[in-house]
């Protein structure tokens, strides 16, 4: 009787600590996560077209966490890294036209996001040359109490279609 009674115990505590799937997607953590992210999404592709490689900044976590990486490689081990690039970016190229699609979010904590998605990119240069990229993107974004931020990024460029 004590063996069944610490049984039933134990497995009522742990539902507490855990909760299902169901409970959880009504949080936080679920739907809501899932339209905030997409809404960061459009956000980005948005800003991008109207301010160019600027608006990316405004994107980027400014944790200690923050890092990108492209085609297997360290584009960005921090904040500085980034920020330095993007302005110097920003001088050559004038807009980026960037379209996701088959957008994928996963809300592993409540202010916290795995974002995926492929993307084409068309990037237009202060002289009106076009280079048109597609690939494939992932990261993690995290809610900063402002609006969802990019807290690590990888891009994925496929060279077959270029």
């Amino acid at each position: 009787m004590i063996k069944h009674l610490a049984w039933a115990l134990f497995t009522f505590f742990s539902l507490l600590m855990y909760p299902s799937s169901k409970s959880v997607s009504q949080t936080n953590t679920g739907l809501g996560v899932d339209k905030d992210v997409r809404r960061m999404a459009d956000a980005i592709a948005r800003e991008l077209h109207n301010e160019g490689p600027i608006a990316w900044l405004k994107y980027f976590s400014r944790s200690e966490n923050f890092f990108m990486a492209s085609d297997g490689q360290l584009a960005f081990a921090n904040n500085d890294s980034a920020d330095a690039f993007v302005h110097r970016f920003a001088r050559t190229i004038r807009r980026i036209d960037l379209t996701w699609n088959n957008v994928r979010v996963d809300s592993i904590a409540p202010h916290l996001a795995v974002f995926a998605a492929s993307f084409h990119e068309v990037l237009l240069s202060v002289t009106e040359k076009e280079d048109t990229s597609n690939g494939y993107f992932t990261g993690v974004a995290e809610d900063v109490g402002g609006g969802w931020k990019l807290r690590d990024a990888h891009w994925s460029i496929d060279n077959s279609k270029r």
